[in-house]
């Protein structure tokens, strides 16, 4: 068992598999798409798939048998790379604009109708995936923060999602997002896409 000092796994270094943390929680196809992408490091996509299933840094630190801040680490490193912004939502959205970068498959064998999201939880939704908060979408949108906060909360529970990154994976799962229908993510295409 790896100790709270111990560095996340790496591939081929004989630590231990990357991605079997993600066993049981994305599907088969997704798992082998996800080890033989070219785009990020092995490490960093194995992380920002579990931030995007909506576990906390810690938790997903835990799974990879890192320390409690070697995920954020590990995802400032990709950020570096897809020139997101900095907020984890948004390189989320830019990895999965990216044309070599695999997409989130649902799990189910059932395919899930998308919900009908209104205005403004599309634009609570828009804010997340392009590095906005929703104090600056309340600014700009001249209404209260707090009822922002309540659209967020429905837009969640909408998508069955636990945060902000869960609600992206899942725009992109239900479709609600795809490669020629999205919001432009606040990023320049990268020129090194940090592969291993």
């Amino acid at each position: 068992m790896p100790t709270q000092s111990a560095p996340l796994r790496t591939n081929g270094t004989g630590v231990g598999d990357v991605f079997a943390s993600l066993y049981g929680q994305v599907s088969n196809v997704e798992l082998e798409e996800l080890r033989t992408a070219t785009v990020l490091k092995p490490i960093q996509r194995a992380a920002l798939t579990l931030i995007s299933l909506g576990h906390t840094h810690r938790g997903a630190s835990t799974l990879l048998g890192g320390r409690r801040h070697a995920v954020q680490n590990v995802l400032d490193g990709a950020d570096k790379i897809m020139e997101s912004g900095g907020r984890t939502p948004a390189l989320l959205h830019a990895v999965y604009r990216y044309p070599d970068y695999p997409l989130p498959l649902p799990r189910g064998t059932k395919a899930e109708q998308p919900p009908v999201l209104d205005e403004e939880e599309r634009a609570v939704l828009a804010a997340h995936a392009t590095g906005g908060t929703l104090l600056e979408l309340a600014e700009t949108l001249r209404c209260p923060a707090r009822h922002l906060t309540a659209v967020n909360k429905r837009l969640l529970d909408k998508l069955a999602a636990r945060n902000a990154a869960h609600c992206v994976r899942r725009a992109w799962e239900l479709a609600i997002y795809t490669r020629h229908n999205c919001p432009a993510a606040p990023a320049v295409v990268p020129v090194d896409l940090g592969r291993p």
